[in-house]
């Protein structure tokens, strides 16, 4: 009988488990060249600082990735998310420095990638780039330069 109830709880949960986590397969179109890495954030409406956003280390994002370019774009799989609103954050980072490049004013002159693909005039906003994911999702984002 508890091997039963064990199994039947396992099963259970095993299915919970699966429905709740989502695969988010995410495209990083229009690199204006192959060189450095893109370096990707996934911000929770639920749980990230979305004050923050598209800030990766400030706006405490649930996951972040960097991926080698190939072919003009990046493929990055993000695997287990649970069902929620999310907005996506990617640096092309040409130099290979880890970080967002500016110049003297604070203008970026590395390339910048945002969900939903918004205008960009000043620092977008969470709302810009949030999307609802139930379940497996891919996106395609499209790098954006000013300078």
């Amino acid at each position: 009988m508890n091997t039963r109830f064990f199994a039947a709880v396992i099963c259970f949960f095993g299915l919970v488990c699966t429905c709740e986590a989502a695969d988010l397969t995410i495209t990083i179109e229009k690199l204006r060249s192959s060189q450095g890495q893109v370096l990707l954030c996934v911000f929770s409406g639920e749980s990230s600082d979305v004050a923050e956003f598209p800030d990766c280390t400030k706006g405490r994002p649930v996951r972040t990735a960097k991926a080698a370019i190939s072919g003009g774009k990046v493929v990055t799989t993000f695997k287990g998310l649970k069902d929620g609103t999310y907005a996506v954050a990617a640096v092309h980072d040409e130099n290979g420095n880890g970080q967002l490049d500016t110049n003297f004013i604070g203008i970026p002159v590395e390339g910048i990638a945002i969900s939903n693909n918004p205008r960009l005039f000043g620092k977008p906003k969470f709302h810009e780039g949030q999307f609802d994911l139930k379940g497996n999702a891919s996106i395609s984002i499209e790098a954006k330069y000013i300078l």
